[in-house]
């Protein structure tokens, strides 16, 4: 699955879109990250496109040049509907992923938005990590999300499913 851009097509797509700078900064955090994250898990043995999540990290949030609403993943994937790769990240980095019971109730075209690609559940799982630009704990992350969806709600435990999963294979005691 190599990267269809650069990182550097990448930015100028952001740019040509017009996304706001803090969503540019979050991204490039959030590229950061992720890449920190696939190295390790690729260190480990596993096979994981380093380029791909890059570029596909910076890009995720691409949708929040029309909306900063739960749609931004949707809108995303209209803009790289060129990219189907890239696309399906837009439409799959949220939370953990959204179930279609969710997806419905939440006013999005019913189907599955959950990350299936090991490069997919990276950038989604880094995405959480980033707060604004800034890394952030799983206890920072639970908080949030409690107060966003309530304090049992199933999407927590994906994320933090999701962030397990993540570290066990960064882990190469565990291949």
């Amino acid at each position: 699955m190599s990267a269809p851009l650069t990182p550097s097509q990448a930015l100028r797509l952001l740019f040509r879109h017009h996304c706001p700078e803090n969503v540019i900064a979050h991204s490039k955090a959030v590229a950061r990250l992720a890449l920190k994250n696939a190295t390790k898990i690729k260190k480990a043995g596993h096979d994981v496109d380093l380029e791909f999540v890059e570029v596909a990290a910076l890009l995720h949030d691409i949708g929040r040049c029309r909306t900063h609403g739960i749609k931004h993943g949707i809108e995303g994937a209209k803009i790289l509907e060129n990219y189907p790769s890239l696309a399906r990240v837009c439409e799959r980095h949220l939370g953990a992923g959204i179930k279609k019971e969710e997806a419905i109730a939440l006013g999005l075209p019913p189907k599955d938005y959950l990350p299936e690609t090991l490069e997919e559940k990276i950038i989604a799982d880094a995405d959480n990590f980033i707060f604004e630009t800034r890394v952030v704990s799983e206890e920072e992350v639970k908080k949030k999300l409690e107060k966003i969806l309530g304090k049992n709600h199933p999407a927590i435990k994906r994320v933090m499913r999701l962030h397990q999963e993540i570290k066990e294979l960064m882990d190469p005691k565990k291949l």
